[in-house]
């Protein structure tokens, strides 16, 4: 049987990072897909997307103002929580009532975003993603604190350190690689003092295959972010057996169940991790690899259905005033050429 033709949106660097490639695998089994890389500023290929009559956003989302213009489409979107930053209640409430109105699932993989969209009508499906297990006997046998730290410019080594019992740390890999637009905040003191062992990775580039295997020799991860849409990194450190550090929000506080899958803190955090958790529960963290892998392969099972259900299109009168005013913030940022991509 012939597949049907699908548009699938994405941020431009995902084309590199790999991001969204586990969705177009589920989707391919039953679609043709298209690619379309977006990056701010681009114009947006509005005639070309609107030749297709399935379309599937992966954290991109255009204006509801340029998303009317997608006629009779069954459109899901999967947004992601770090890129969520409404200015207020009120403007959350408009946004995901527009979701509403144009009839677009939503595939949540955070529970935040459940938590945003409310008591609004939208069409949804939560997941948890997790990758196969792959796990290291190397793991098993460390008898002490092997900690893999990729800075990415959100959260410093200071911030965690201080939560291990620090006699008990072997290594520390230290891989220095800033998201776009972030710095590295001055970390030299530390690695001059030679306190600690510590594995400086201070390379332009590291083929993934290398940056896997680093794992596979550290027991210990420390999430480097405060905030994730998915936590790509998080996902790949629990199909390892490697016990995960991570603050307190989402996704980290998600994906850690317990004290002998990780740990979680953030800035009024006074309790130390007892490296027992981690030493003698590798065996508990692989059952809870498994499980929740199995889980995700029954669950991902529901993302085709729920996109070819018949489009629900929410309408109320009390929506044309409410999508009134953010006509009216559109036509001020397209005046003043504003970024106006980007509703949060």
């Amino acid at each position: 049987m012939e597949k049907k033709r699908l548009a699938y949106v994405d941020y431009w660097s995902h084309k590199y990072t790999k991001s969204g490639d586990f969705l177009r695998e589920i989707l391919s089994e039953e679609f043709e897909i298209t690619d379309f890389w977006w990056k701010p500023n681009d114009k947006i290929p509005l005639n070309e997307i609107n030749k297709f009559e399935y379309i599937f956003f992966f954290h991109v989302m255009f204006p509801h103002q340029i998303m009317k213009k997608l006629n009779e489409k069954k459109i899901m979107w999967a947004p992601m929580y770090d890129a969520l930053n409404f200015r207020n209640f009120f403007f959350r409430s408009i946004f995901w009532k527009q979701i509403a109105n144009l009839g677009i699932k939503v595939l949540k993989f955070s529970d935040k975003i459940t938590e945003s969209i409310g008591k609004e009508e939208v069409d949804s499906l939560k997941l948890n993603y997790f990758i196969k297990p792959n796990f290291s006997s190397s793991i098993n046998q460390q008898t002490k604190l092997n900690i893999f730290f990729w800075d990415r410019g959100r959260i410093k080594i200071n911030d965690w350190l201080h939560l291990f019992d620090q006699k008990e740390i072997n290594e520390i890999v230290y891989l220095p690689r800033p998201d776009p637009g972030m710095k590295i905040i001055n970390n030299d003191d530390l690695i001059q003092k030679k306190k600690f062992n510590i594995k400086l990775m201070d390379k332009k580039y590291l083929p993934k295959s290398e940056y896997l295997s680093l794992f596979e020799k550290c027991n210990v991860f420390i999430a480097p972010r405060k905030k994730e849409g998915i936590g790509i990194t998080i996902v790949e450190a629990i199909s390892k057996g490697m016990f995960v550090v991570g603050y307190n929000d989402s996704t980290m506080n998600e994906y850690v169940s317990d004290k002998k899958v990780g740990f979680i803190f953030d800035e009024k955090t006074t309790e130390k991790i007892n490296t027992k958790d981690i030493i003698e529960n590798y065996e508990h963290r692989k059952k809870y690899a498994e499980l929740s892998y199995n889980k995700w392969i029954q669950n991902k099972k529901k993302i085709i259905p729920l996109l070819k259900e018949e489009t629900k299109i929410i309408k109320k009168m009390h929506f044309f005033p409410l999508f009134l005013i953010d006509d009216i913030k559109f036509l001020i940022k397209k005046i003043f050429n504003i970024n106006f991509f980007y509703y949060y």
